[in-house]
């Protein structure tokens, strides 16, 4: 799944504008936003779109030269583990913020 498509499902699960989105990869997804702030909501939208974050989290770690669950140890919520929900709540985050930062950095290379 490419970064656009992401955005789209991110948009149609919460309902979200693009500045939105982009707040999110700026403040961190756990701040509180529409479809993605409680646990089973965000674990729905993981649910649903697993394989493109899974796509992402192995891209992503590939570019940093590390395992997929070494990266994720690593995030600031990597606490968000204590269950399978809390699990995909916090894998569903990430997606949320890198979709953010995706954008945030496709508008500065506009301007």
């Amino acid at each position: 799944m490419e970064m656009q498509d992401l955005i789209k499902a991110i948009r149609r699960h919460s309902g979200m504008d693009y500045e939105q989105i982009v707040e999110a990869g700026e403040h961190g997804a756990d701040a509180g936003w529409p479809g993605f702030t409680y646990t089973r909501d965000a674990a729905r939208f993981y649910d649903r779109n697993k394989a493109a974050i899974w796509d992402l989290l192995n891209e992503r770690a590939d570019d940093l030269g590390e395992p997929v669950l070494q990266m994720i140890a690593q995030f600031n919520r990597s606490d968000m583990t204590g269950d399978v929900h809390q699990f995909e709540n916090l894998l569903a985050w990430f997606a949320l913020e890198e979709a953010g930062r995706w954008l945030a950095d496709q508008q500065e290379h506009r301007n």
